[in-house]
């Protein structure tokens, strides 16, 4: 008869507490090492403050998660994603936020370690992690600034600021970003590219390139300006308020562009607007100029038979 063994593997996890000393308003490099690279396994790091009283009085609460791999001198397939929920004290206090960035420490080294900046000023937190992390704080007394790795190959200090990739209210991945489907994904917020700070639906810093466009808005279509009651402006009108003003009449000027930015879609119907006024114009000018060559023509028949009597 065989006998068949099973057994379960259970993973070395990890659960503890550190406290970054030094100054409260500065982030200090934290290193936690990546103990599932060898299982071939993404490491999953939880650190925790669930009390915004830990310390001392509003200091702050916090959630985040870190899944990562390290790329261990080269093996490439590394990545940090974190997702990190903040409250940030009292309104009576200033807000703070407890992570200023992270970075994975190993692309000219083997040690398999990431650096989280953690706020100072003896501020604690809790983590728990899937595989062994054993964090070590560089904050000047518990070990000596700055964190330098194994070999020598690079060196990180304390952070002053936050890097702007950090979101203290969501998630931030290390990874491009790929959604499939064939249902509809919504967004209630606003979105930002290239910006931290969106202040529309949709704000981008940078170029936008696409193979359509359609702007839906409330503004009236100009086609008023055709109808027969319209006070089309005189050329004259316009030409002085060129001169006055060194734009056209309801455009904005340059200086109000620089400043408010531009509205597609009422710019495009002021054009419009203007592109029909001038097409009033040339048909006006287009008459008027039948008007004159039929005076013209008239006068040389009249020329032309002044010539013939005089000349019998």
């Amino acid at each position: 008869m065989a006998l068949i063994f099973a057994w379960t593997a259970c993973d070395a996890q990890q659960t503890g507490s550190i406290t970054v000393g030094g100054d409260l308003d500065t982030f200090y490099p934290v290193s936690w090492s990546d103990g599932g690279w060898s299982s071939n396994r993404e490491t999953e790091l939880h650190i925790g403050r669930s009390s915004a009283h830990i310390n001392s009085q509003w200091r702050g609460a916090m959630m985040a998660v870190f899944n990562f791999h390290t790329t261990s001198w080269g093996n490439t397939a590394n990545f940090i994603n974190a997702h990190i929920a903040s409250f940030r004290g009292s309104t009576s206090t200033p807000a703070r936020n407890f992570i200023a960035g992270w970075q994975d420490v190993t692309a000219g080294n083997s040690d398999r370690k990431i650096v989280i900046w953690l706020r100072g000023g003896g501020t604690t937190y809790h983590y728990q992690a899937s595989f062994a992390v054993d964090p070590v704080v560089y904050d000047g007394v518990q070990h000596a600034l700055p964190y330098t790795t194994s070999n020598g190959s690079a060196s990180y200090n304390v952070k002053t600021t936050e890097d702007a990739y950090v979101n203290h209210a969501g998630m931030t991945l290390g990874q491009t970003l790929r959604v499939r489907g064939t249902g509809n994904s919504v967004i209630m917020g606003n979105v930002g590219i290239g910006t931290d700070n969106p202040q529309a639906k949709l704000a981008v810093n940078g170029n936008i390139r696409a193979t359509e466009v359609k702007v839906k808005n409330d503004i009236a279509v100009p086609d008023y300006v055709f109808e027969p009651d319209y006070d089309l402006p005189e050329l004259s009108e316009i030409a002085a308020y060129i001169k006055e003003h060194k734009h056209l009449p309801e455009i904005p000027s340059a200086k109000d562009i620089e400043k408010d930015g531009l509205d597609l879609a009422e710019m495009n119907l002021l054009l419009l607007k203007k592109v029909e006024e001038l097409t009033l114009h040339l048909i006006k000018l287009d008459g008027e100029k039948k008007d004159l060559q039929h005076q013209v023509n008239e006068l040389k028949t009249v020329v032309t038979r002044i010539e013939r009597s005089s000349n019998p």
